[in-house]
C-alpha cells in the first residue's frame, strides 16, 4: 500500500507577557515589604517582585505592579479579603475536593510536602491512575489522577482532579462534564469535555494549579516532546487517532512543514533572558531537524511592533543552518525605541505570513492551497507575564482556526491542525490567560509553567535524545547544574606516577573514544604508560600508549642560554580502553574535522581546513576559554574563564612580554621562543583577562561558536604564576587575580599548526578531517 505523509505546520512562537512599565508614577517599596521573604524591585520600579526561602511561597501573590495613584497593588484572599502584608508560608499540596465510587486517606484540610494520599476503589469499580500520590516540594502531586471506574459508559469516567469539581455524572456520546477549581487555583485545562463517538473525552484533563506551583523540567520534556513527536510515521491519510486512540503526527508527502518562532524582544526581557530564548530556539529547530525532515521555518521579533527576520516564503526558510544563523543574528536591542508587549501583534504576523504562502500556492495553480489544507501547526509560546497592547492575542487563535477550517466539519473537526504549547516562566504568570490560548487535546499537555529560565534550559536540554547525540564533538548541557562535568565533558585529568616518588597532574581534552590531548611537557622522557592515569567523567582509565609531536624538545635551545623552549608542546595519551559517551564524558570538536564543520553549520565536504581557521581565528581579540579547578566551601569543581586570544593589533605586545619570564631573561628576541605555532592570551588590554594555573597545563583553549566546543589551542605555558595559594572560587572573584601584572600572559599550542601530526596519530578514530 502506498504510504502517505501528512505535513504539518510548526508554528514555534517563543513570547514573553509582561506588563509594560508605567514610566509616569513610582511607588515606595519599603511600603510593600514582606514577611520572612525578600522583594526585588522591576522594570524601572513598577513591579515588585516577592521572593522567599525554599519551600517557601509569598501569600496571597508573587508580584505586586505599582498603580497611577503612586501605590502597589492591592492584595487580596481567594475570598476577596483585603490584605495589608505580604508573608511566606509554607508549600502545600491542595486536597481533594470530590473523589468517586472509592475513598482517599488521610482526609486533610491541606498536606505538607512528602505526605502521601492513598486512595481505594468501591467493590465493583477497576482503579485507573495512581493509588498513591505524594505532595512534592513544587506544590504538585506525583501520579496521575486516580479513578474508579465501573466501564458502562461509552467513555471511560474522566475523573476528577484533586482541588476539583466535576458537573456530570453521565458519559454517553454528546454528554458532557464540566469542571471547576476551589477558589485560589487556576484551572490549566478544558473547563468543558464532551463524550465523543470514538469513545474519547474532547479536550485535555483538567488541572488546578495553586499560583506558586511550578512544572519541573522533566515534566515538560517528557510531555512536551510526547505530545510533538508521539509518532512521526506514514499512517492512511484519513485516519486521525492511532488504535490505542493516541493522536499521531500524519506526514503527506505532497505537503510541507513549516516552524514559526516568535521571540519577544519587549523591554521586560533582560538581555541575558532574551539570549536564552534564542539558544533554546535554536536547540528546537536541531530538534526537529533530527527527525529527516526539512521544514519551512518563519522567524519574529516583537515588542510593541514587529520585526520579521525569516519568512516561509524565502528559498532557504527550509535550511535549518541558514535560519539558525538568521537567529543568532537577532539582537536584544532591536526593539528598544517600541518596548512594549503585543502579543497580538506577534501572532498576527505569523497568521500574515499564513496567507501570503496561501496567495502564493494560488498563483503556482495550487488549488485549493496546500498550506491551509493539508498542514498541521504547532504554536509553541515562551511567556512570562502578561500582554499589555494589542488586544487579546486569543482572537488571532480563532482567525487561524477558521484559516485551517477547524471545527466546521463534526464529522472531520480538524483539530489535528493546529497545537499551541505555552512555555510560561517565572512568578508573573497569569496561568488562566495562558489556558485560553493553550491547545486542549486528550491524553496531551500543552500549558507549562516553569520556575526560571533555568529551569526552561534544563527542559530543552532534556528533549535532546542522547543516544542520537552522544558521538558528536562539542556538546554540553547549557544549564547550571551543581556537577560541572555536564558543562565540560570533554574535561580529563592525568595523573603522572613518578618512579621516585610523588605524582604530577596534568589536563587534557577528550577528542576521540580512545584518545586525549593533551600537553607533551608533562611528561619526562623516562615516562611509560603505565605510570599515567587518566580521569574522564567519573571513570579511571589506563593507558596504552604516550606520543609526544617529534619536533617537541623541551632542550633544544639550551646551548643559547634558553632553559625551556615549549614549540609543538602537544601529545595524544592512547587509553587502554574504549571511553563510552554519555553526559559526563563527550569528545570536544578538533579544528579540520568533519565534526567541526557540521558544528559550525558549513557544507561538507565544500568546507576546508582554511575556512576553518578564518572563522575561528580571525585577525581579531578573539573570545575563548579555558577550564579551571576551583574550590567553594571545600567543594571541588570546574570554573570556566573567558579569555581574548591576541590574533589582531595587540599580538604583537602580548607575544613581546613572553621575554618576562624568568626561563627567558636572556632572550631578546621573542620569536625564538614563541613561534608561529603560539597563541597568546592574557594581561589588561583590551580588558583583564584571568590567568591559567600549573595544574591547568595540557588543558583546552576553546572556542565556542553557536552553542559547540572548538579546541584551537593547548595550555603550554605561562610568563607568570599567579595562582600560588589556594584555588580560585567557582563562583565570585575570589581568586581572580586582580593583583597580576599586566605582563602575566600565557601561551598556547595553535592545532591549526600542529593537523598533519593529529590527522596521522588519529587516523583510525573516524574523525574524517578534512
Amino acid at each position: 500500500m502506498q504510504q502517505l505523509y501528512s505535513f504539518a505546520y510548526i508554528l514555534v512562537a517563543f513570547l514573553a507577557f509582561w506588563t509594560d512599565p508605567t514610566d509616569a508614577f513610582t511607588c515606595d517599596p519599603e511600603t510593600a515589604t514582606i514577611i520572612g521573604g525578600n522583594y526585588t524591585v522591576l522594570e524601572n520600579g513598577s513591579l515588585l517582585l516577592y521572593s522567599c526561602p525554599v519551600g517557601q511561597y509569598p501569600y496571597p501573590t508573587e508580584f505586586r505592579h505599582c498603580g497611577f495613584n503612586g501605590k502597589w497593588s492591592p492584595m487580596r484572599k481567594p475570598n476577596r479579603v483585603a490584605i495589608h502584608q505580604a508573608k511566606c508560608y509554607d508549600i502545600r499540596c491542595q486536597r481533594p475536593l470530590d473523589f468517586e465510587n472509592g475513598m482517599y486517606e488521610p482526609r486533610q484540610p491541606y498536606y505538607n510536602v512528602s505526605q502521601e494520599l492513598t486512595f481505594e476503589c468501591y467493590g465493583g469499580y477497576i482503579m485507573r491512575g495512581s493509588q498513591k500520590r505524594t505532595c512534592l516540594p513544587n506544590g504538585k502531586w506525583s501520579g496521575e489522577t486516580t479513578i474508579c471506574d465501573d466501564g458502562v459508559g461509552h467513555c471511560p469516567n474522566p475523573g476528577i482532579p484533586i482541588g476539583a469539581r466535576k458537573a456530570g455524572m453521565q458519559y454517553r456520546i454528546e454528554y458532557k462534564v464540566q469542571y471547576t477549581c476551589e477558589r485560589g487555583l487556576s484551572l490549566v485545562g478544558s473547563k468543558e469535555r464532551v463524550c465523543q463517538e470514538s469513545g474519547m473525552w474532547s479536550g485535555a484533563e483538567p488541572e488546578c494549579r495553586s499560583p506558586y506551583s511550578f512544572d519541573t523540567p522533566e515534566e515538560v520534556s517528557s510531555k512536551f516532546i510526547t505530545s510533538l513527536t508521539e509518532t512521526v510515521e506514514s499512517i492512511d491519510s484519513d485516519k486521525n487517532v492511532s488504535t490505542t486512540g493516541k493522536r499521531r503526527i500524519k506526514i503527506e508527502k505532497d505537503g510541507s512543514l513549516n516552524i514559526y518562532i516568535v521571540i519577544d524582544s519587549s523591554r521586560s526581557i533582560k538581555k541575558d533572558q532574551f539570549q536564552e530564548a534564542q539558544n533554546m530556539s535554536i536547540k528546537l529547530i536541531e530538534k526537529i531537524s533530527s527527525y529527516d525532515i526539512s521544514p519551512k521555518y518563519g522567524v519574529i521579533t516583537f515588542a510593541t511592533e514587529v520585526k520579521e527576520l525569516v519568512s516561509t516564503m524565502d528559498e532557504r526558510s527550509s535550511d535549518a543552518a541558514w535560519v539558525i544563523e538568521k537567529l543568532e543574528g537577532i539582537k536584544h536591542s532591536d526593539h528598544k525605541q517600541k518596548p512594549g508587549t503585543n502579543i497580538y501583534k506577534g501572532l498576527f504576523a505569523v497568521y500574515t505570513m499564513m496567507i501570503s504562502q496561501e496567495a502564493a500556492e494560488r498563483r503556482r495553480g495550487l488549488n485549493p492551497p496546500p498550506v491551509s489544507e493539508k498542514t498541521r501547526h504547532v504554536i509553541v509560546l515562551l511567556s512570562d507575564g502578561d500582554y499589555n497592547m494589542g488586544g487579546d492575542p486569543t482572537s488571532v487563535i480563532k482567525q487561524i482556526r477558521g484559516f485551517l477550517h477547524i471545527g466546521r466539519n463534526h464529522t472531520n473537526p480538524r483539530e489535528d491542525y493546529l497545537d499551541v504549547y505555552i512555555f510560561a516562566v517565572g512568578g508573573t504568570v497569569n496561568m488562566e490567560n495562558v489556558n485560553k490560548i493553550a491547545s486542549q487535546k486528550s491524553g496531551e499537555r500543552h500549558a507549562f509553567k516553569l520556575k526560571d529560565y533555568n529551569d526552561l534550559q534544563v527542559a530543552f536540554d532534556e528533549m535532546i535524545d542522547e543516544s542520537e547525540t552522544l558521538s558528536m564533538c562539542g556538546l554540553a548541557k547549557e544549564h547550571k547544574t551543581p556537577d560541572h562535568q555536564l558543562r565540560n565533558p570533554w574535561y580529563t585529568t592525568i595523573t603522572i606516577s613518578r618512579s621516585g616518588g610523588g605524582y604530577e597532574y596534568c589536563k587534557g581534552a577528550l577528542v576521540s573514544e580512545y584518545y586525549v590531548l593533551t600537553a607533551a611537557h608533562c611528561f619526562t622522557i623516562d615516562d611509560t604508560a603505565n605510570q599515567i592515569t587518566v580521569y574522564v567523567g567519573r571513570t579511571q582509565y589506563s593507558v596504552a600508549a604516550l606520543y609526544s609531536h617529534p619536533k617537541y624538545q623541551i632542550g633544544k635551545l639550551r646551548d643559547r642560554g634558553i632553559p625551556e623552549f615549549y614549540d609543538y608542546d602537544v601529545a595524544l595519551v592512547k587509553l587502554a580502553a574504549k571511553v563510552k559517551f554519555w553526559a559526563l564524558a563527550r569528545p570536544v570538536c578538533l579544528p579540520c574535522t568533519a565534526g567541526a564543520t557540521r558544528a559550525l553549520r558549513k557544507p561538507h565536504p565544500q568546507t576546508t581546513c582554511r575556512d576553518h581557521e578564518e572563522e575561528l581565528l580571525p585577525a581579531a581579540n578573539v573570545n575563548s576559554l579555558f577550564v579551571t579547578d576551583c574550590e567553594d566551601s571545600g567543594q571541588k569543581g570546574l570554573r570556566r574563564r573567558i579569555v581574548r586570544i591576541k590574533n589582531g593589533d595587540k599580538k604583537l605586545a602580548c607575544e613581546e612580554d613572553a621575554k618576562k619570564a624568568n626561563q627567558y631573561k636572556n632572550v631578546t628576541n621573542v620569536a625564538d621562543v614563541v613561534t608561529d605555532r603560539f597563541l597568546c592570551t592574557g594581561g589588561f588590554d583590551p580588558e583583564l583577562d584571568p590567568n591559567t594555573c600549573k595544574g591547568d597545563s595540557g588543558g583546552p583553549l576553546i572556542i565556542q561558536k553557536r552553542l559547540r566546543y572548538i579546541q584551537v589551542g593547548v595550555i603550554s605555558w605561562g610568563v607568570v604564576n599567579v595562582c600560588k595559594t589556594r584555588e580560585p572560587a567557582c563562583e565570585g572573584e575570589r581568586g581572580a587575580q586582580q593583583n597580576s601584572p599586566s605582563h602575566a600572559r600565557d601561551f598556547h599550542i595553535n592545532l591549526f599548526k600542529v593537523i598533519p601530526w593529529l590527522k596521522e596519530k588519529l587516523s583510525d578514530e573516524d574523525l574524517d578531517f578534512l
